[in-house]
């Protein structure tokens, strides 16, 4: 099962993490359903590595929060429970917004995986070390008594580099083709998941998670090819321009195509 503090950040903190090297997370505790999905108004700053808003929200990337052992019929029960990251609420199957939701089956059909990596993709998914983006639907599957299930369906999957149980907060990380004489440089953004909040990044240290040499230029690799998705906190990089955030990583996550 995963620590809730360490994926389920609220908005005011995610202002707070993208604008500070210190890392505040949130946890958020009892039952949530709600009909609207919170909204923060968000100032817009001018110093370097300061808040802004993304054009479009990166969303919606769920994690997989622990199994559902609960004894009644499938496909009401059975399966896995999941979260959107950075947030304390999330979009169910049956239209209502809920700190967890009940996740049946896993659809990557869409991907065009061969199945001996769909179901890889789906083990490490349901370990709790590889982060999805797509929607939950409820789906009929023919043969499950009538009631219908509950699917998380896919658009993306994107498998952890290390395995380790993430902490902090979710980014996406992309280069923005900025070259400096100096430093630090903004040559790098960082958007936070499933929030419509962006920031300029020095650099990102992807051995801080423990990874090996060949996992480390995989991430790199990975990066300027396509981007990245890290799962960490911020530290100050200092030098004659100033001063701007760099995020080391617990865990950084690779896109399968």
């Amino acid at each position: 099962m995963l620590n809730f503090t360490h994926h389920r950040v609220s908005l005011l903190t995610l202002v707070g993490l993208l604008t500070l090297p210190a890392l505040a997370c949130d946890a958020s505790g009892g039952d949530v359903v709600v009909r609207d999905e919170p909204q923060a108004e968000l100032a817009v700053e001018d110093a370097p590595g300061a808040l802004t808003k993304a054009k479009v929200a990166v969303a919606d990337y769920y994690i997989v929060t622990h199994p559902d052992y609960r004894r009644c019929v499938s496909p009401l029960c059975g399966g896995h429970f999941v979260a959107r990251v950075n947030t304390s609420v999330a979009p169910c199957a049956d239209g209502t917004w809920q700190e967890e939701c009940h996740m049946f089956e896993l659809d990557l059909s869409r991907l065009g995986l061969d199945r001996a990596t769909e179901g890889k993709a789906k083990e490490a998914f349901a370990a709790g070390t590889a982060l999805v983006r797509g929607a939950l639907k409820q789906v009929d599957l023919g043969d499950l008594g009538g009631w219908p299930a509950d699917v998380l369906i896919a658009s993306e999957i994107w498998l952890g580099a290390t395995g380790n149980t993430p902490e902090g907060h979710f980014s996406r990380v992309d280069e923005t083709g900025i070259v400096c004489i100096t430093h630090p440089c903004p040559s790098l953004s960082e958007l936070s998941l499933n929030t419509n909040l962006s920031a300029s990044l020095d650099s990102i240290d992807l051995s801080a998670s423990g990874a090996t040499p060949a996992q480390v230029d995989a991430g790199m690799r990975a990066l300027y090819e396509s981007g990245l998705l890290i799962a960490g906190g911020h530290a100050v990089a200092t030098g004659p321009a100033g001063s701007m955030n760099r995020l080391d990583a617990a865990e950084f996550y690779l896109r399968l195509q």
